[in-house]
């Protein structure tokens, strides 16, 4: 891993966009270069990143398409959120010493306003990088969908696609710890092994051709409820067995982020099962975010949830993960660890 020096307002390490991704981005579409790094102004911190949070929305803002995300192109540094600490200040509500989850960008550091951060709260003993996934947006992510969309009830069968995630990893405890009866689809036989370790009840590779039967058998009820983050062919054959009444959350869209053809709901099966389908954008659910962290971190204790991670070292080491994520090969919630000697001095 590279070694990581404070800039002293010169410059820092970053990742750049090379070129715009056609399809499932390649470690080529990025370059590891040298940035400026500004000095601090009214209101702003510098950020040393210690830990970067890698996520499949970044592909949409790639593409220009990811909500009110200003689109990105060549030469651009890449967003994203990180876990750092900060190291000069202008702001007393953030001195130096202060852990935060910062709008970063992969760099080594970054100056950004000190009212953008947000203090690192994690349990004793649980490791800060929670805070870009179990405890942080992917976790509330997957809270929101159990309270607002799919309300799981005891007896009930809820199928995640994206299983083993950032998002899935949660939302899966937390439907087993509502009473429901869990199955992950996943892409991998590996992926198999990580859900049921996570505690999913079953498991289905939605790449083996039988994929359905295997549903259809994991799920001899139908599916209830169903919280999508995979591409078309797993939304229709999932909604192709749903109990009369399911509830379905569309969460994630990843064939569309790599450029695959726009997703269509199969009017037919959402009829015939009379069922319900929204669209989760996590920002409309902010306000559940102290209850999610106090559900969270009570499932935590009790050991009915897991820290879920993928990590990878170094930042040069960000683009071969980001496309080991677009492409579905994770396994977990992908943190690239910057600087692991970062700490308060």
């Amino acid at each position: 891993m590279m070694n990581v020096t404070p800039p002293a307002h010169k410059s820092t390490p970053a990742v750049v966009v090379r070129r715009l991704p056609s399809g499932i981005p390649t470690p080529e579409d990025f370059a590891l270069t040298e940035v400026p790094v500004p000095a601090l102004e009214s209101g702003q911190v510098l950020v040393e990143v210690a830990e970067l949070s890698l996520d499949p929305y970044l592909r949409s803002v790639l593409a220009g398409r990811h909500l009110d995300d200003p689109a990105v192109g060549p030469g651009d540094v890449m967003p994203g959120r990180s876990v750092g600490v900060v190291r000069e200040s202008t702001d007393p509500t953030r001195p130096v010493g202060t852990w935060v989850v910062a709008e970063t960008g992969w760099r080594a550091y970054a100056v950004v306003p000190a009212a953008s951060t947000h203090p690192v709260d994690v349990p004793a003993g649980v490791p800060r990088s929670a805070a870009l996934g179990l405890l942080g947006m992917p976790g509330l992510t997957a809270f929101a969908a159990m309270e607002r969309h799919l309300m799981p009830k005891p007896g009930e069968t809820v199928v995640i696609s994206s299983a083993t995630g950032g998002v899935g990893s949660v939302a899966g405890p937390l439907a087993r710890a509502a009473g429901a009866r869990t199955v992950a689809v996943v892409g991998s036989a590996a992926k198999v092994d990580d859900a049921l370790r996570l505690g999913y009840d079953a498991a289905v590779v939605r790449t083996d051709p039988d994929w359905l039967s295997a549903l259809k058998h994991a799920c001899p009820q139908g599916v209830d409820a169903y919280l999508h983050m995979g591409d078309m062919p797993t939304l229709h054959g999932v909604l192709g067995q749903l109990a009369r009444g399911a509830r379905v959350s569309l969460c994630g869209l990843m064939d569309q982020y790599n450029g695959g053809p726009r997703t269509m709901l199969p009017a037919g099966a959402i009829m015939t099962a009379r069922a319900t389908v929204y669209g989760l954008v996590v920002f409309d659910h902010l306000d559940l975010a102290e209850r999610f962290r106090a559900r969270a971190t009570e499932l935590l204790r009790a050991g009915q949830i897991t820290l879920h991670e993928e990590r990878h070292h170094g930042l040069d080491q960000a683009p071969v993960a980001f496309a080991r994520l677009m492409s579905g090969q994770n396994r977990g919630k992908v943190v690239v660890v910057v600087n692991s000697e970062a700490s308060p001095r």
